[in-house]
């Protein structure tokens, strides 16, 4: 507990905010910032931090005065907001206060939030929540003045390689510690980054590019990552199965597991996917600086041969008309269109509207 943070992606405006707050909590945080900044990360640390038990136990769900609350099918339902306020009422078990977590904050549906909020003017003295958010400027302003900001930033494509060792994985990550993490020490990671680059250079290049064949293979992709993450957690949570004979118990605790499993599967899923977009994004981004001659601002630095051969080939225009494609695409994925007919229609459009037509 010396260290509560460490080992994290540094945050230096977060991390000696909750440094302090250990020492004196309020009973409410909120941790904003765009995803990939070590948000989830941080908060299972400040509630490992908070109910002085190890990590393992709240990265399972397994301490007993934790509560988490995470979205289903894009938000977050009132029966768990309420759900949350039931259990408000009961003490802890076994630390001195009770963590409530809320992931994916700003997907509070508008009943939920009013539930939530009542939670959050008339909490008992041992309560203290935590959420989470990509996006608080979508959360309701009342929510918000109510909890204590914790803002987390973008790293740096310096302080990613110096994370994970890594200059190609850091400045390909765009900021997003995970990803970079993931490039950098996993070697599947690192050869699906390949492959969707090379589908990027076909859709302008190829005349044989099957845009329906491209989605597939980022779908796919997406999907085996999803059953990986959900079979990590069950092995992940199998202890805790272990012992508990009670058959009631045993069947809620089953239940919890494959809630977590499953809203884990579909996280690791939209990620792949986002990864794979902004994969493709970053190759015409490079293909734009090359044209210009900047190509000092490269990202993809080991493919700089296939990315000066591309510029080449293409039209002037044909670069900069990718990226407004592709970024359209990432900004319907956020609207909860199914992942495999964005990025079809994104193929799609990258194929058949060539620059000048």
């Amino acid at each position: 507990m010396n260290a509560p943070f460490e080992g994290l992606p540094p945050q230096s405006e977060a991390q000696p905010l909750l440094t302090a707050a250990l020492a004196d909590p309020s009973h409410a945080y909120l941790f904003s910032g765009p995803a990939g900044t070590g948000k989830r990360r941080y908060a299972e640390h400040f509630a490992a931090a908070l109910l002085d038990s190890r990590l393992g136990r709240i990265e399972t769900r397994a301490h007993p005065d934790l509560f988490v609350l995470e979205a289903e099918g894009g938000s977050i339902l009132i029966e768990h907001a309420r759900e949350l306020r039931r259990d408000l009422h009961m003490r802890p078990f076994e630390a001195g206060r009770r963590v409530y977590m809320i992931l994916d904050a700003h997907l509070l549906r508008t009943e939920s939030a009013n539930a939530l909020l009542k939670s959050l003017e008339e909490p008992p003295a041992y309560a203290v929540f935590v959420l989470v958010s990509d996006h608080a400027e979508g959360m309701l302003p009342t929510i918000r003045s109510r909890v204590v900001p914790i803002p987390f930033r973008r790293l740096s494509s310096a302080q990613l390689t110096e994370l994970t060792g890594d200059a190609v994985a850091a400045r390909a990550a765009l900021g997003d510690a995970g990803r970079a993490q993931r490039l950098a020490s996993d070697p599947e990671s690192a050869e699906r980054r390949r492959t969707y680059l090379a589908l990027a250079r076909a859709s302008l290049v190829d005349p044989e590019f099957d845009s329906g064949a491209a989605a597939q293979v980022i779908t796919d992709a997406a999907s085996a990552r999803s059953a990986q993450a959900q079979k990590q957690i069950e092995q992940e949570a199998a202890p805790q199965l272990e012992g508990v004979e009670d058959a009631r118990q045993r069947k809620a605790l089953e239940k919890r597991i494959d809630d977590r499993a499953k809203r884990t599967a579909r996280r690791a899923q939209m990620e792949e996917v986002r990864d794979a977009v902004d994969m493709v994004a970053l190759w015409y981004r490079d293909l734009m600086a090359a044209a210009i001659g900047a190509e000092g601002t490269v990202v993809n630095l080991d493919l700089s041969g296939e990315l000066i051969d591309d510029a080449r080939r293409c039209a002037p225009g044909d670069a900069a008309r990718a990226v407004l494609v592709v970024s359209e695409a990432r900004r319907t994925l956020e609207t909860n269109v199914q992942p495999a007919l964005a990025v079809e229609a994104m193929f799609h459009r990258l194929r058949l509207a060539p620059a000048g037509s």
